[in-house]
């Protein structure tokens, strides 16, 4: 007979069943969505170790190049060792001189294309110097990497092992990865087996393209600011051959932190060697769990007012950043969800009230034959019970069909989530319409029955 009662408006319970299942569905969306955000993914992204110390400016938003001035010195190092706990670590050095390689002519013109027409990139061309292979001179980054450093790196093809020797001709070519962390393949031209020349520029020469005419070294600032067309050239130079061991990835964190140009990476002792320079560009270095507050306090500290010109990256302060972004998104769902289900459980109130109350003579007749108050509100409570059912029911296949498409969405959507199939708020808000789907029929029914039976048959 409960049943049976549900079918004589469909589409009223429709709609009620409907505005409970969104609720549920919502309320189970927003948990997967706050419970997909990966803590790892995000940390991994910015930061490779516990803690990476380096200048000010390499962690500005926006900086590029390196410069001695910005080098980590061996005292700063030093104050952080000497408080002990500090597990691995490993140095990162930077280039702060001229340094170039020599590219195919086919990459160096789809490496360019992308920033010069035609005319312009035939210009650049014909003004750039070239090695007796013919092979074209460009930008590079170079850095040098002690073992710990080394470590981090993900190997896409080849073997880092030769790196690890000091004195190591072999060198790394970095590819770049894409927001979620897949390699792009297409963005570095060497490959492992490749020789790379690498040229060490002692002095370069300048010219003004207009005139063809060398411009003397102090007054090269002052033609730039004029705007001229100038091109430079290595006068003086060392050139070295380095043989690619490995194609890798390189963590955001320890790498120069702009992009355009290509990147190999050397041991740290070969890079010191050949570039004659010696500039620490990051200090990275890991502590023991129970050490890292410690050490997180006295960075800060350390940073602010015994050597403001450095700054650190911790993995504490991005866990930081990550449960405040967490949080957010969790607080605007979890408001969305409170509303709708407010809306869904006020309609399925009203819905249960108001049957009851345009049917008060019929449930009088109902008991007028023989139908006794228990078994009227058992009727009634098993109404409720079927709304909460049929919304049960349709949530749970809503999110089953739809979650083949919602989680690579999802995983699409947001480089730092990892999508989890996930249905226990069902489990959790369910009982709770259930509870209310047999409360208000019952204490609507024991309201109704304050009256007499004859008194109720009575009323239109």
């Amino acid at each position: 007979m409960a049943w049976a009662n549900l079918g004589r408006s469909r589409g009223k319970t429709f709609i009620t069943v409907l505005s409970l299942t969104l609720a549920v569905v919502l309320l189970t969306l927003t948990v997967t969505f706050a419970g997909g955000f990966d803590m790892d993914k995000y940390v991994s992204h910015f930061t490779a170790s516990d803690f990476i110390l380096a200048d000010a400016g390499k962690f500005q938003t926006g900086t590029v190049g390196f410069n001695r001035d910005m080098a980590v010195t061996e005292e700063a190092i030093a104050a952080v060792n000497a408080q002990g706990d500090v597990t691995e670590s490993g140095r990162v050095y930077g280039q702060v001189s001229g340094i170039q390689e020599f590219i195919p002519e086919v990459w160096f013109r789809w490496n360019n294309s992308r920033w010069y027409s035609e005319e312009s990139l035939a210009w650049l061309m014909e003004h750039t110097q070239r090695n007796d292979a013919g092979w074209l001179a460009d930008d590079v980054q170079l850095s040098g990497m002690e073992p710990f450093a080394l470590d981090h790196l993900t190997v896409l093809e080849g073997d880092l092992s030769t790196l690890y020797q000091p004195g190591s001709r072999s060198i790394a070519a970095i590819y770049s990865e894409d927001d979620y962390g897949d390699p792009e393949m297409n963005s570095h031209w060497a490959k492992v087996g490749d020789t790379v020349t690498i040229r060490y520029v002692e002095e370069f020469e300048y010219y003004d393209n207009a005139t063809s005419e060398v411009i003397p070294m102090d007054a090269v600032a002052t033609a730039y600011a004029e705007g001229r067309s100038i091109t430079s050239y290595a006068k003086t130079y060392r050139d070295a051959e380095y043989t690619v061991a490995a194609l890798v990835t390189v963590p955001s964190a320890l790498s120069y932190r702009y992009y355009g140009d290509d990147g190999f990476i050397l041991n740290a002792q070969t890079f010191i060697q050949d570039s004659q320079t010696d500039s620490i560009m990051y200090y990275a270095f890991d502590t023991t769990d129970e050490s890292n507050a410690a050490m997180e306090s006295f960075l800060q500290d350390y940073t602010e007012n015994l050597n403001p010109q450095l700054d650190y990256e911790s993995k504490a302060t991005y866990a930081g950043e990550f449960a405040s972004t967490r949080s957010m998104f969790l607080l605007l769902g979890g408001a969305l969800s409170f509303i709708v289900g407010l809306v869904g459980v006020l309609n399925f109130f009203n819905a249960i009230l108001t049957g009851i109350t345009a049917r008060r003579r019929e449930l009088a007749v109902l008991q007028s034959i023989g139908m006794t108050a228990r078994q009227l509100r058992t009727m009634l409570a098993l109404e409720g019970l079927f709304y909460t059912a049929g919304a049960a029911f349709l949530a749970l296949v809503l999110i089953a069909v739809t979650a083949p498409f919602v989680g690579p969405a999802l995983n699409g959507l947001i480089w730092f989530f990892t999508y989890r199939f996930t249905i226990w708020p069902i489990a959790v808000v369910l009982p709770l319409f259930g509870a209310l789907g047999i409360l208000i029929p019952v204490l609507s029914c024991r309201a109704a029955q304050r009256y007499s039976v004859v008194e109720r048959l009575r009323q239109e």
